[in-house]
């Protein structure tokens, strides 16, 4: 004997998580191209005007997706640091492990279909400002930013393919390390001279 739930005739209720994991599940297992208004509204039982109901175009719902799932910040491992340096370490840390649980994200990133601009303002935030509380000018700090996210990125790839190696630590540090040689010595220089 079939049961139904709900008044006869009518489709199953939706609402905005049900319809996000399913968009996330398609996304992961099929890739960015194969998630459609249709294709999604066919696996929930319903019809595309379901939902637009909630999300006016796939545009917006990828975009919601992207910015209120849990945030980089649930994967950092302890309390962040006082040390700017450090949390600097712990942040790109939880990045690469944000990226690993979410594979959705990492391929969304890499396909263009995430903006990294807007992944960036909504999850990373603090990356910048404890940059900048190196001593980098505003020009450095987006510079470092730019190229930390590259080598997280390049160690998201990595991991998703193969057993961790723990070398992200030591190449962030050593970014880092680079990086501050050069900014210090125009600090004294600018310290000096104003003397």
């Amino acid at each position: 004997m079939e049961t139904t739930t709900g008044r006869p005739g009518r489709p199953p209720r939706l609402n905005r998580d049900k319809i996000v994991a399913t968009a996330i599940e398609i996304v992961t297992r099929e890739g960015y191209t194969k998630l459609s208004m249709r294709r999604l509204a066919d696996r929930l039982g319903t019809s595309p005007m379901g939902i637009y109901y909630y999300f006016e175009s796939k545009n917006e719902l990828l975009g919601f997706i992207a910015s209120e799932h849990d945030s980089v910040a649930a994967y950092l491992q302890g309390a962040p640091s006082n040390d700017p340096y450090e949390r600097t370490v712990q942040t790109s840390e939880a990045m690469v492990r944000f990226l690993c649980a979410h594979a959705w994200a990492l391929s969304g990133i890499l396909d263009g279909h995430i903006r990294v601009e807007e992944f960036m303002a909504n999850h990373l935030d603090g990356l910048a400002r404890s940059i900048g509380e190196l001593g980098f000018d505003e020009e450095g700090t987006a510079e470092t930013v730019r190229w930390i996210w590259r080598i997280v990125v390049g160690e998201a790839m990595t991991r998703s393919r193969a057993a961790p190696t723990g070398g992200l630590t030591d190449t962030i540090e050593s970014y880092l390390a680079g990086r501050l040689v050069r900014v210090r010595p125009r600090r004294v220089g600018r310290e000096i001279g104003s003397e």
